[in-house]
């Protein structure tokens, strides 16, 4: 990888303010005020946890919550994914291409992305919405965003504006995209392989280019 290209941070914190997980990107230029970030298979992520470093999806609803979640770093797998960051929406929208193809979007319900320099802050809530390419669009993790409610790790004013902006994403598709760009016929730089986590990920440090 060459130096000086600028790299992106996306992470996220548990309630408590504790890092949940990290994520470095490639920035995608674009002059519309979004910030985009290209995260290719194979790059070093941190990811949340349990304590013993299991994936909390493994624990039973009930309980997912209550135990002291961590992060843990792993390798991202599955698709590619260009992330899309739009200025105080409660979301962001991974774009997901598998051999290069573009293959749905994914609609990550959070709070407003802050930004700090090269780095994104934010909070799951848990909820997604996945929309396939022909546009068919069905709710995600129901059943974890009422677990994390439940178990104090989402407050229901965060759920109720989640589900009302996937309501109205699901009943107009066009004005979606128009807010977020199309990007289904991105490609990626060939140059731009998998990425390491970058110095300071889990610290707040400057976030350092490698």
């Amino acid at each position: 990888m060459s130096e000086g290209e600028e790299r992106l941070l996306l992470r996220y914190r548990y309630p408590n303010g504790r890092l949940q997980a990290a994520m470095p990107m490639w920035s995608v230029a674009d002059d519309t005020g979004r910030r985009l970030g290209w995260l290719p298979v194979g790059s070093e992520v941190s990811y949340w946890a349990t304590p013993d470093g299991k994936d909390p999806r493994t624990v039973p609803l009930d309980r997912r919550f209550t135990d002291d979640l961590t992060t843990s770093t792993r390798t991202w797998s599955g698709t590619d994914v260009l992330r899309v960051f739009v200025p105080d929406e409660p979301y962001q929208v991974a774009h997901f291409f598998i051999a290069g193809e573009f293959a749905g979007w994914y609609v990550n319900f959070e709070s407003p992305g802050e930004w700090s320099g090269a780095v994104v802050e934010s909070r799951d809530w848990h909820l997604d919405l996945a929309i396939s390419p022909d546009g068919t669009a069905k709710w995600k993790d129901e059943e974890e965003a009422s677990a994390a409610l439940e178990q104090g790790h989402l407050q229901a004013d965060e759920l109720d504006l989640a589900r009302s902006t996937g309501d109205a994403i699901m009943a107009d598709l066009p004005s979606f995209l128009q807010t977020v760009g199309d990007w289904r016929t991105f490609r990626p730089p060939s140059e731009w392989g998998p990425l390491s986590l970058p110095d300071g990920w889990d610290d707040g440090g400057r976030l350092h280019v490698l």
